[in-house]
């Protein structure tokens, strides 16, 4: 049953963390790679046109068994995935290894060939001596306070994917701070902090990232927070955007956009609500929309959206769906 509910966690998960990443972070290298090593490059031995070969020297071998030189193959030419050709003798780097028979090749392709910076060897080495989940939680927490982008992304994107932590006072603040720089900074780490920000129950976090949301001013990172946040609890989730609107026309766009998207028996009243206060036609279309969808009639709403946007509420309604995926074929 425990193997059962984290499956179903980490692919609630996957809707919001890319999985590409979250396989290969540095946390799930520390775990799967045969060996972990900070090495530098000494020589290239390419065997064919078709392989590349590098020769390395240990300075620190951090988990596995390798010799004091070893090499590591991959396939030529630059590639997605592959990591090998950028390098040049002189390079020092942290390499995360897979072992194939007697040959060496890197783990996750380019992600786990880094550069050995400081912050990264001991941020890996911290990962490695952490011997249960709760002090690698902690090591992520600091993972995010982090100034290397590596460390962070990978620390927001590992805690997104855990059983949901406990978090004090210090790491709630942490979290929220995260979130909103990623946020406003159109950032890749904005899906994985929501969802860790949601996921931990804390009532004050939710509250931080509600306003996060109202107050983002990029779509897709309005978009973004607005996914993690629908799988909050409605009714709590009701209760804390409420008292978070004001008469700012971008807040209440942000918040009747939320609102349609949530279960219909929490949100009538606030919908309305909105229609009333709304200074925004964008917010009266939005809330129309979803008021029409709910079963709502036209006449229920005449006196609250003007007719200009209460027809073209019906007329969006009555579109046919379309899938910006597929192109129809020009004849």
């Amino acid at each position: 049953m425990r193997t059962i509910c984290t499956l179903l966690t980490v692919v609630a998960c996957a809707v919001a963390v890319p999985a590409q990443d979250a396989a290969t972070t540095l946390a799930e290298a520390c775990r799967r790679a045969d060996v972990v090593v900070h090495a530098t490059v000494v020589a290239a031995t390419d065997p064919s046109p078709d392989w590349h070969r590098l020769e390395f020297r240990v300075e620190a071998l951090l988990a596995g068994q390798v010799g004091t030189t070893f090499s590591v193959l991959e396939p030529s030419g630059a590639c997605c995935g592959r990591s090998l050709f950028a390098l040049q003798i002189g390079n020092s780097c942290l390499l995360f290894l897979q072992r194939t028979g007697a040959t060496l090749h890197p783990f996750g392709g380019g992600r786990g060939v880094l550069p050995a910076e400081p912050a990264l060897l001991q941020h890996v080495r911290q990962l490695l001596a952490a011997g249960d989940d709760a002090a690698r939680v902690r090591v992520l927490l600091a993972g995010l306070a982090q100034a290397e982008p590596r460390v962070q992304h990978d620390a927001a994107t590992t805690l997104a994917t855990m059983p949901a932590p406990t978090l004090d006072p210090a790491a709630r603040q942490l979290v929220a701070e995260r979130l909103a720089a990623a946020v406003r900074g159109g950032l890749t780490t904005t899906p994985a902090l929501a969802e860790l920000a949601v996921r931990s129950g804390d009532a004050t976090l939710l509250q931080d990232t509600v306003q996060t949301y109202l107050g983002a001013t990029r779509r897709d990172q309005a978009a973004a927070l607005r996914r993690c946040l629908l799988r909050a609890e409605p009714g709590d989730l009701v209760q804390r955007l409420l008292p978070a609107l004001d008469q700012d026309a971008g807040r209440q766009v942000r918040a009747a956009e939320l609102l349609a998207d949530l279960p219909v028996e929490h949100t009538i009243g606030p919908m309305r609500a909105l229609l009333r206060q709304g200074v925004h036609p964008r917010v009266k279309l939005c809330v129309a929309e979803a008021m029409l969808a709910a079963g709502h009639h036209r006449q229920q709403l005449e006196a609250l959206v003007p007719a200009s946007v209460l027809r073209l509420a019906e007329q969006r309604r009555a579109a046919p769906k379309r899938f910006r995926s597929v192109t129809p074929l020009a004849r």
